[in-house]
């Protein structure tokens, strides 16, 4: 879909996702723009949906802001889920506030990723367009719409609060809830590894995944820890300038 809209019929990239099925495709690669704007869940939210839009749209693309945010809001020193929770349902709207609100409540009733399965999946899915047979959505699946939401999104935060932070039980839960689990692990280790920094991964994964997939694991962070930082320097830079430029304005 990428591809035909941009390259083939050369749709402008802040609208490209319009038409798109909706899903939780951008949502995915958000958390480098999480990290970027570490400590600024708003500023994330606003950056990632206007990165979004190339891709996504309706509740998708919203999933990818409010992701971004909650990566941002999980970066920042003496971060906990709480807070993670909090710039999550203050940042989202409509349906995937809802979602997200409904599945968090459910969640904390359960310290057991294995029990809390079949009730998280019970707590989301009337915001869930695709349905219960998951290879087989339906004609309304996946189209635009302000009252439903992604999925992965709303289970990766509630399988945080069940695991209360801890990186291994929420990529775990995520894991054997099934259906889309690669996107809903995804989404859940990134804001468990940003609360609890490289400490918080598991040696014996990120080892084996680095040998098996012949990739270093280790550069990519050093990178965008760079980026970030570069990223920071000229926004603070900027902002020194407005300020200098609106004090003059008294």
């Amino acid at each position: 879909m990428l591809v035909t809209r941009l390259h083939h019929a050369h749709a402008d990239p802040r609208e490209a996702g319009v038409g798109n099925i909706v899903n939780c495709g951008a949502a995915m690669y958000m958390a480098p723009v999480g990290i970027v704007n570490a400590g600024d869940p708003a500023g994330a939210y606003a950056e990632a949906v206007e990165i979004a839009g190339a891709h996504q749209h309706s509740y998708g693309r919203e999933a990818a802001a409010v992701f971004a945010a909650a990566v941002a809001a999980a970066a920042a020193p003496g971060a906990g889920v709480d807070d993670v929770l909090g710039a999550a349902l203050d940042l989202a709207l409509d349906g995937t506030r809802a979602a997200i609100d409904a599945v968090v409540k459910e969640a904390r009733w359960y310290d057991d990723w294995k029990a809390a399965i079949p009730a998280l999946r019970a707590a989301v899915a009337p915001y869930d367009t695709v349905g219960e047979e998951y290879r087989s959505p339906g004609l309304g699946a996946r189209r635009p719409s302000r009252l439903h939401a992604i999925e992965e999104l709303p289970v990766a935060l509630g399988m945080l609060v069940v695991a209360q932070g801890d990186y291994r039980s929420a990529v775990l839960g995520s894991v054997n809830y099934g259906r889309d689990a690669d996107s809903t692990a995804t989404m859940a280790g990134a804001i468990a590894g940003a609360l609890g920094g490289v400490a918080a991964v598991p040696a014996e994964w990120s080892t084996v995944v680095a040998e098996a997939s012949r990739t270093d694991l280790v550069e990519p962070a050093r990178v965008l820890a760079a980026v970030a930082t570069e990223v920071f320097d000229r926004d603070r830079q900027r902002f020194a300038r407005r300020a200098e430029r609106f004090g003059g304005l008294a």
